[in-house]
């Protein structure tokens, strides 16, 4: 997959302008996702005073600039590990600000993945999980079975069609893979980090497991109602329920549903299969699709 390192020249124009917003209109390819964040709500002036903070400059020392220059071989090991020569789009390293760490885009075919380097209280191993989890994303949408229910290439299929398409089951599986997929790539990190926890938000899921399981079990019950997105939201299954419930959960389900032991290769066959062939997340209900 081709890298496209947006950071490093955003660094350089910081260092000169000791200007947020100069920063950004001087940064080739960056300008659209700084208009994204400020859709989402992000303040600027607190993202200007962030990285100019000698807190943000040790981090980037500590983490950015190390994960620069390992990317390429995480990102290699990702692809021979798929056994794919080169996976289709690109990477973007770019400076998160405050609200971006991992994101895959896709659109008519060709995959954005969104890397922010310089995440808040990110870690390098952070980072690891983060890009084998987006690239599991993208070898998945790739697969012929996944979308071929839609009747037409890949490279046919915009956005808004891949999104409209996307069902709870879909979403479960998608998530629930690549959480597996980066803890089987990289076993010598913690678990908790695969989830994107705090050890406390870990400490969490573990002691409700049961609450977890009984809520995601009452959503996708419900053939009219299966939003498991809700679950990114904080206190959605209890009081103090982390971020992102449904991939603790996903991940979990088909991890205990795959033929045992569960090995990585295992874990890569099933990216290939069609939501509707994991039966650990009950019946499909049509009328969610």
């Amino acid at each position: 997959m081709q890298i496209l390192d947006v950071f490093t020249p955003f660094v350089r124009a910081l260092k000169a302008s000791r200007s947020l917003e100069a920063a950004i209109q001087q940064t080739a390819h960056l300008s659209p996702f700084a208009q994204r964040a400020q859709s989402w709500g992000v303040d600027f002036r607190e993202v200007g005073q962030w990285i100019l903070s000698d807190y943000y400059q040790s981090h980037i020392q500590q983490v950015s600039l190390p994960f620069l220059e390992m990317a390429p071989a995480v990102v290699k090991k990702v692809e021979s590990i798929l056994g794919v020569q080169e996976l289709p789009g690109e990477i973007h390293l770019i400076p998160s600000l405050t609200a971006f760490d991992g994101f895959a885009r896709y659109d008519s075919g060709h995959h954005t993945v969104l890397l922010g380097v310089d995440f808040p209280d990110a870690s390098t191993d952070y980072l690891k999980v983060l890009t084998s989890h987006e690239l599991s994303h993208v070898y998945r949408d790739h697969q012929p079975e996944v979308w071929g229910h839609l009747g037409k290439p890949l490279r046919e299929i915009t956005r808004e069609e891949y999104l409209e398409s996307v069902t709870a089951h879909e979403h479960l599986v998608s998530e629930g893979l690549a959480t597996l997929f980066s803890q089987f790539l990289f076993p010598e990190i913690d678990a908790s980090i695969h989830h994107y926890y705090e050890e406390n938000e870990w400490q969490w899921c573990q002691a409700h497991h049961s609450i977890i399981e009984h809520a995601l079990h009452q959503c996708l019950s419900n053939p009219h109602d299966q939003d498991v997105w809700r679950f990114y939201g904080e206190d959605q299954v209890a009081p103090g329920s982390p971020s992102r419930t449904q991939y603790y959960y996903a991940s979990h389900r088909i991890q205990n549903w795959l033929p045992s032991p569960v090995q990585l290769k295992s874990v890569i066959e099933a990216h290939a299969w069609h939501a509707d062939r994991f039966y650990c997340f009950g019946p499909v209900h049509p009328q969610s699709a």
